[in-house]
């Protein structure tokens, strides 16, 4: 009689014989894979022990990883079978998808995508079965040796393990540490997206291979709603919007920094104007220091040995030998650019004797930061060189701490509704593998951010070794209209730079006290906020931060006069006015206005002259309501303004 084990599947206790399946045990015939003692296994898995077992559905993420991967097989699959002599590399998921990377004959091309693509459903409807085997490593070398696979051979020297496992459906095989699916037949609903060329493990110095990429969903209607998102996000590309809408653009001679247009300042000057309002309200002074510091400052802030790789660096004009040393010791001279405000906010904060009395000081900045991002991330605005942060940094006592922290939570929640992001989300980020200060310290630290979370009723999640290299961290995370989640706003708290700057102020009791560092930014980077922004409400900005916020269109030469004098009434009144006084036809004017994203578009002809009257097009749906010159003034004078 077969020996027996006492297994836990959902939360229900059995008994099975030793050697049981896992489906077997989980009766449960969506599930796509299973956790095992919380480890995510094949669900062809067999029991041999004691263990807790889980169905995965193909809807959860873990399920969706393993339809995705599995899906990156089947191209593989495909494209071995399409393409004899291409070579297999790595296949891994990504976010909402995943890529293969080939060593083809040739490069693979966009054309080439719709007959992978076919191959693959052909594959799909066989409903191979997938089987998990294991050998031993020196073993499974020789076999993709044989196979003229180089790059697995490549792979698997370099793994430390006696045994590795590989998969198979059908006649294809791959190395693979899984799971997978049972069966090609579970993968129902997929879509190759794009092609790029990619080098050999991310070294520029290693063949270039050809990169598909893909994504898979568990239902067709999953799949065609993430597609739809991505088109609409392609739409509303915050770097086509720019060009459309006449913001910014980007050019080689200063990659990864954007020239912003007259339109475009006018957006970033209003929210830089916002968050002013808000410090007046809520207690901050708004300082500027130097861009260019000598390297002992970044030396003594632990930029040097935590962030350099990050800084653009300059050479001592005034050394005898003009070189930039990035080594170890390179802080001994020269300059680097700044990349964040807080060392130089330490000077500011000891350039005078501080007092207990004095606390919180709250110091706010809007300087250029440069940061050196290789040209690979650069992405608009979203991820750029050069950015202005609404930055701040407080200092206060320790008895302090839970007050600024709700202080700024109430800021934080306040410009996110007024911006229009009706939920927030939070992580606290927790102590990295590369940080300043003791393990002591860093627990402490985070426990006061926690409690300071509790006590403004706020739900988190932990977000462990994010935090960043001085200190732990606040995320404020916000959904957008598209269903992404950007990370914008942070409140950090920071014992270490106060040390290492020594500050201190004079306690009550008439001793030297050494005070705490909040850094703080709400919108973050300007510029990647701006981006984020026009992704998320499709370049239909709040009527106050709208570049141009009317446009009055004349029908005929006849009222080009009116339609000026309308125009320059509005510019005295204070609003973004502009008269569009060519001789081109209203439909022609108006879908011009819209790709602009003009708020109001007023319509003026002989009738709306004659009676000293507009008829009013709104860019949100609403048809011409016509309205007197002091109903359209009174009108826009009641649009909501921030702060």
């Amino acid at each position: 009689m077969a020996a027996e084990i006492a297994v836990v599947v959902n939360g229900v206790r059995s008994v099975v014989p030793t050697g049981t399946r896992a489906r077997e045990v989980i009766g449960d015939r969506s599930a796509v894979a299973a956790r095992i003692n919380g480890k995510l296994s094949d669900l062809d898995c067999v029991l041999e022990a004691e263990a807790t077992v889980e169905a995965v559905g193909p809807e959860s993420d873990a399920g969706l990883e393993v339809i995705r991967h599995s899906t990156a097989h089947l191209l593989a699959q495909a494209v071995q079978s399409l393409f004899p002599g291409t070579q297999v590399t790595i296949g891994p998921t990504i976010a909402d998808g995943f890529y293969y990377d080939f060593a083809p004959p040739r490069p693979f091309t966009s054309e080439d995508l719709p007959e992978i693509e076919k191959k693959m459903r052909q594959l799909a409807k066989a409903n191979l079965k997938i089987e998990r085997s294991e050998m031993a490593r020196e073993a499974a070398i020789a076999l993709f040796e044989r196979m003229g696979e180089h790059y697995k051979v490549e792979i698997l020297q370099g793994i430390p393990e006696a045994r590795v496992s590989l998969y198979r459906q059908g006649e294809w095989m791959d190395l693979c540490r899984g799971p997978h699916v049972p069966s090609t037949g579970y993968l129902r609903a997929f879509k190759l997206t794009s092609v790029a060329g990619a080098y050999w493990r991310g070294d520029e110095h290693n063949a270039m291979l050809s990169r598909i990429y893909g994504t898979a969903f568990a239902t067709k209607e999953a799949l065609d709603e993430h597609l739809r998102l991505v088109e609409l996000a392609r739409q509303r590309d915050h770097r086509r919007l720019g060009r459309e809408m006449g913001l910014y653009f980007f050019d080689a001679i200063a990659p990864g920094q954007p020239f912003y247009l007259p339109k475009g300042i006018v957006i970033f000057n209003n929210l830089i104007d916002y968050i002013r309002r808000l410090y007046r309200r809520y207690g901050f002074d708004e300082v500027v220091t130097p861009q260019l510091y000598r390297n002992e400052l970044w030396h003594q802030s632990g930029h040097w040995e935590n962030f350099r790789e990050n800084m653009f660096l300059a050479a001592d004009p005034e050394a005898a030998t003009a070189t930039i040393d990035t080594g170890a010791e390179g802080w001994r001279t020269g300059y680097g650019v700044k990349p964040m405000n807080c060392p130089g906010h330490t000077f500011v904060y000891r350039a005078e004797k501080r007092s207990y009395r004095d606390l919180p000081l709250r110091f706010a900045e809007f300087s250029r930061l440069h940061r050196a991002e290789r040209s690979g991330v650069l992405h608009g605005l979203t991820r750029a060189r050069v950015m202005s942060q609404d930055d701040a940094h407080i200092f206060c006592t320790e008895a302090q701490i839970e007050d600024e922290v709700a202080m700024n939570l109430a800021m934080v929640r306040e410009v996110y509704a007024t911006l229009g992001f009706a939920q927030v989300e939070f992580k606290l980020a927790t102590m990295p593998d590369a940080h300043l200060g003791s393990v002591e310290q860093w627990r402490m630290s985070e426990g006061k951010l926690a409690a300071a979370l509790k006590r403004n009723g706020v739900e988190f999640e932990e977000n462990p070794k994010e935090g960043a290299f001085y200190g732990p961290k606040i995320e404020i995370y916000v959904p957008d209209a598209l269903k992404r989640r950007w990370q914008a706003a942070t409140i950090q708290l920071d014992y270490n730079l106060p040390e290492r700057f020594d500050l201190s102020y004079t306690a009550s009791s008439g001793s030297e006290e050494r005070p705490v560092m909040i850094h703080r930014a709400i919108l973050g980077s300007v510029e990647r906020f701006i981006g984020v922004l026009l992704e998320h409400t499709g370049g239909i900005l709040p009527f106050w931060l709208a570049p141009e916020q009317v446009r009055v269109l004349s029908l005929s030469e006849k009222v080009e006069a009116y339609a000026a004098e309308v125009a320059a009434l509005l510019r005295a009144d204070g609003f973004r006015a502009s008269a569009d006084l060519r001789n081109e036809k209203l439909g022609f004017k108006v879908r011009e206005g819209e790709l602009a994203k003009v708020p109001y578009m007023v319509v003026v002809g002989e009738r709306e002259a004659a009676a000293r009257s507009v008829a009013i097009r709104l860019l949100r749906g609403e048809k011409n309501q016509s309205a007197s010159l002091e109903e359209l003034r009174a009108r826009l004078k009641s649009e909501p303004l921030p702060g």
